[in-house]
C-alpha cells in the first residue's frame, strides 16, 4: 500500500473510532466509559485503540474537536444560505446552546471533577472562541453593511455577544452538582438565551448606541 492509501486508511479508522467514542460518551459520559468498551464496540484490540489515542482524555479531546468542527461547519453553511443578519444571530445563539448541551452530555461529569478535565481542553477551547468570534464578526459586519445594525465596531460587538452567552452558561452551571441538563432545564435556558439575544439585536439596531 502506498503512503496516500495508508494515510486514507488511518484517517478512516480514526473517524470510526471517534464515532464510536462519541456515541459512548454521549450515552454514559467520560467517567463511565472505558477504552476497553470502545475497543469492543469496534471489534478491535485495546492495543490498536491506544495506537491511535494514547489515553481516554486524548480521545475525548478529539471527540470535542469533532463536535466543534461539525458545529462551525453547520454555521458556515447557514451563513451561506441566509442573508438576514438578525436571523443568523438568533440561529447562532440557539445552535450554540444545543452544542453546549452536547458537550455537557459527552462529559456527564460531576462539577467538582470538571476542573480536572479543563487542562486537556484549554487550548482547543481558546481556538474555538477565536473561530466563533470570526463568525459573529462576519454576521454583525453584514448587518452593518446592510444598514440593519448601527454599532460600528463589529469586533467589539461580537466579543460582547459571546461574553453574554458565556455569562448565561456560567450562571446555569454555578450551583449545579453535575453537568447534565434535563429537558425542562434546557427549555428554560433556551428561553433565556432567546431573550438575551433579542435584547442584544435591538441594541445593535439603536442608532445612537455607538
Amino acid at each position: 500500500m502506498d503512503k496516500s492509501g495508508a494515510l486514507a486508511e488511518k484517517m478512516e479508522k480514526e473517524q470510526l473510532i471517534l464515532a464510536a467514542a462519541q456515541k459512548r460518551f454521549g450515552l454514559f459520559g467520560i467517567e463511565k466509559t472505558s477504552m476497553r468498551e470502545i475497543a469492543d464496540d469496534l471489534n478491535i484490540s485495546k492495543a490498536s485503540l491506544y495506537y491511535y489515542y494514547p489515553d481516554k482524555e486524548s480521545l475525548y479531546r478529539a471527540v470535542v474537536e469533532k463536535e466543534q468542527s461539525e458545529f462551525l461547519g453547520n454555521m458556515q453553511e447557514r451563513m451561506e444560505s441566509s442573508t438576514d443578519a438578525d436571523k443568523l444571530l438568533r440561529e447562532y445563539a440557539i445552535s450554540r446552546l444545543s452544542y453546549f448541551r452536547t458537550l455537557l452530555n459527552l462529559s456527564r461529569l460531576r462539577l467538582q471533577h470538571y476542573s480536572d478535565l479543563k487542562p486537556v481542553l484549554q487550548d482547543i477551547m481558546i481556538a474555538f472562541r477565536k473561530k466563533e468570534q470570526e463568525i459573529i464578526v462576519t454576521i454583525i459586519q453584514k448587518g452593518i453593511d446592510d444598514g440593519i445594525f448601527f454599532y460600528n465596531d463589529a469586533e467589539e460587538a461580537a466579543s460582547m455577544f459571546l461574553d453574554l452567552l458565556k455569562g448565561l452558561r456560567i450562571t446555569l452551571l454555578n450551583e449545579r452538582i453535575s453537568l447534565i441538563l434535563d429537558q425542562n432545564e434546557f427549555d428554560i435556558f433556551l428561553e433565556k438565551t432567546k431573550n438575551v439575544t433579542e435584547i442584544f439585536i435591538r441594541g445593535l439596531k439603536y442608532h445612537d448606541l455607538k
